[in-house]
């Protein structure tokens, strides 16, 4: 008997209560199922076949995908916001997962996607997204692979060898991961203007000539799962990080205002070592209830060493150390037609980090944080709701600094569908913002010969508020949404400079008045030909208001971006762009590079071979512009890479699977910490 598999259109994230619909014939039997399902927190996706068949592995899955605001990087293996606005969680099957997990995933055992595009309490602070891929596993039988990425036209690859053995309720699992990077195309100009205390201007300009980035990373990860039936499920996971950057160096032109050019060096290296414990449980609790907990422990130890000559030899070195543990338990009881979820977090942290040289500082923190939440969530006919509340309390103390802030996190969400094709949603959600730990020191760190990098103890955590509404309409060959919001960031760590007499200028963070953003966001799928052909474009308009204790900075920008697929075959064929996102936070403004790539993969049994042209018939690239507009620095920089120019990449993704079904590891809960609290 034939069986013949027909999915109808695509998604569009960011929230749409559109179903797609596929239909598959069985002699004279038609079965539907939806492709997009609705949820209230953002959507269900099930990829097509096609999809998967053309995806190597997580990240080349998900490009294929339409996610409005998702920049996937299938070269350096890298998911983010092409907004800036808060991080994306990617999980497997529930649990947060590592770029060797996505390295490792087989694209033909996803069964389904979650593109949560309105994130509940429980995932924390600064979670802007999360995508979590259901996949299913084997009962009895073997996984092994490699997926192996190389650029052929510089020094930069990111190589896995991974395999799983499965037996009855037990799975095992180890994999080794081994990246380097090694660019020597790096070039910036900048030019600064400095306010000097007798009123007068002085400009430095400072001409990278020859900047090399060098980096070296091994990780290696055991993974052991148990699981029974629907009862109960224990993860425990090992894992083992280094990384080496032997050298990271630069040969500036420095021109001072009416002298001649002299020549500076830079040099920056450090090695790194993070050994991590992560135990995971998950129990049923009859029909209805369950209950999940995650332990995490992690150590990171970091050496450094940097120095700069400019003006006159400054050197220091960092040995650091940091230790945290941390603790989460989530309660949930889908009732009908609600489902009641709450949870607690708590992690201990203690950062010992020593300066040593031209710096003469020991910075001891211990940190203590405290989150709890109770939410609630379901659907009323057309109507989608949930509600929660969130209290944190976060604890610094430091030598004689010691402060505790208390913050109360409701976010409520409303998602109604006016007529078949059309829904409506509102949000509304008080959040939290900490600074990074390396500014919250009373560590000195000079820059150059004029400019210094000062922590602030006395930094508080700060609120933000939203309000957004989204409405979205959608046929099974077209879908379009349109999301506005409005934030504002009261009391906020902003930037702060000041000047001494001698004409030194020190960059340090402190809460200010605060940042109010108001943002557009549109994003079109088009199915031009369904399987075949289809084409992503967003559009977005941002206006951004800083206001410090002393200044007020606005900002008006623009973003494209668009992605368009072909599957013939055994062969797929992508072009993208993406035109950079513009961005000014405090008195810093930054406006990241146009992005521009092409790939062709073809399908060989059970390798697949992709080629990615990246930045295409350019030379020397732009990689980032920026500056600052500070009433005593005015600054301008732009920087190139020609090892980004004309980039030619080479993927080689092999996997063999043999064995029966496994349970699903639905795990809700992981944590995972990298400050290292060093200020630079």
């Amino acid at each position: 008997m034939k069986n013949y598999l027909l999915f109808l259109m695509f998604l569009f994230p960011l929230n749409a209560l559109c179903q797609e619909e596929k239909t598959v014939q069985l002699n004279e039997v038609t079965v539907k199922a939806a492709k997009v399902i609705e949820q209230a927190d953002g959507k269900l996706i099930i990829p097509s076949i096609t999809e998967k068949q053309a995806a190597t592995n997580g990240y080349t899955l998900l490009n294929k995908l339409p996610l409005p605001n998702i920049d996937i990087d299938p070269v350096l293996h890298t998911v983010s916001t092409n907004t800036n606005q808060g991080t994306v969680q990617i999980r497997i099957n529930g649990a947060i997962c590592s770029k060797e997990d996505m390295l490792a995933l087989n694209p033909k055992r996803v069964k389904s996607i979650e593109y949560i595009n309105n994130p509940g309490l429980r995932y924390g602070k600064d979670i802007a997204y999360v995508i979590n891929i259901k996949t299913t596993c084997n009962n009895e039988g073997y996984t092994i692979g490699a997926d192996l990425s190389n650029t052929l036209t510089s020094w930069y690859g990111d190589n896995l060898v991974f395999s799983k053995w499965n037996h009855k309720n037990s799975e095992f699992g180890v994999s080794y991961n081994f990246n380097y990077q090694d660019n020597k195309g790096y070039t910036c100009k900048e030019t600064s203007d400095y306010l000097l205390s007798n009123g007068t201007h002085y400009t430095i300009n400072r001409e990278e000539l020859n900047k090399r980035i060098r980096n070296f990373g091994n990780t290696l990860e055991l993974k052991y799962n148990l699981a029974d039936s629907s009862l109960y499920v224990f993860q425990t996971t090992f894992t083992l990080d280094f990384n080496n950057k032997p050298g990271n160096s630069s040969t500036t032109l420095f021109s001072e205002s009416g002298q001649e050019a002299l020549e500076t060096y830079q040099w920056r290296k450090s090695k790194s070592k993070s050994p991590i414990l992560d135990l995971y449980f998950y129990h049923q609790l009859g029909k209805h209830q369950s209950i999940t907990a995650n332990m995490l422990g992690t150590a990171i130890l970091t050496n450094t060493y940097n120095f700069n000559n400019e003006g006159s030899d400054y050197a220091y070195s960092v040995d650091g150390k940091t230790y945290s543990l941390t603790s989460e338990a989530i309660y949930e009881n889908r009732l009908k037609p609600v489902t009641l979820s709450a949870g607690l977090q708590h992690r201990l942290k203690y950062t010992s980090n020593k300066y040593m040289g031209d710096v003469n500082s020991v910075n001891n923190m211990h940190n203590q944080s405290l989150y709890l939440f109770g939410e609630v969530k379901g659907k009323l006919q057309k109507l989608n709701y949930s509600a929660g509340l969130g209290v944190s309390n976060e604890q610094y103390q430091q030598s004689t600094n010691k402060f505790s802030y208390w913050l109360f996190r409701p976010k409520a969400t409303l998602a109604y569908s006016l007529f078949d094709a059309w829904n409506l949603r509102y949000t509304f959600e008080l959040s939290q913002h900490i600074s990074q730990i390396a500014m919250i020191s009373d560590t000195r760190i000079r820059v150059n010969s004029l400019e210094w990098t000062v922590g602030n103890p006395n930094i508080k955590p700060n609120g933000c508020i939203e309000h957004s509404i989204a409405i979205s309409f959608s046929k099974p060959r077209f879908s379009n949404q349109l999301n506005t919001a409005y934030r504002n960031i009261r009391n906020c760590n902003m930037e702060s400079y000041s000047r001494s007499d001698d004409n030194q200028f020190y960059y340090t963070q402190k809460n200010q008045k605060g940042i109010k953003m108001f943002y557009v966001m549109n994003y079109t799928n088009w199915s031009i030909i369904p399987d075949k052909l289809d084409l992503n474009i967003g559009t977005n308009l941002f206006r951004i208001i800083n206001k410090g204790d002393n200044y007020i900075h606005t900002i008006t920008s623009y973003q494209l971006n668009a992605n368009l697929q072909a599957y013939l075959g055994k062969w797929t064929l992508m072009a993208y762009f993406d035109s950079g996102y513009k961005f000014m936070e405090g008195e810093s403004w930054n406006h990241e590079s146009a992005t521009t790539y092409f790939s062709c993969s073809y399908q060989l049994g059970n390798c697949n071979i992709s080629i990615y042209a990246q930045h295409p018939f350019q030379k020397n690239p732009r990689t980032d512009k920026g500056g600052v507009d500070n009433a005593l620095i005015h600054r301008l920089a732009i920087d190139h890479c020609k090892d980004y120019g004309n980039r030619i990449s080479l993927n080689i993704s092999w996997k063999i699977n043999k064995g029966k079904q496994f349970r699903n590891i639905n795990r809700k809960l992981n944590n995972k910490d990298t400050q290292t609290g060093i200020l630079k």
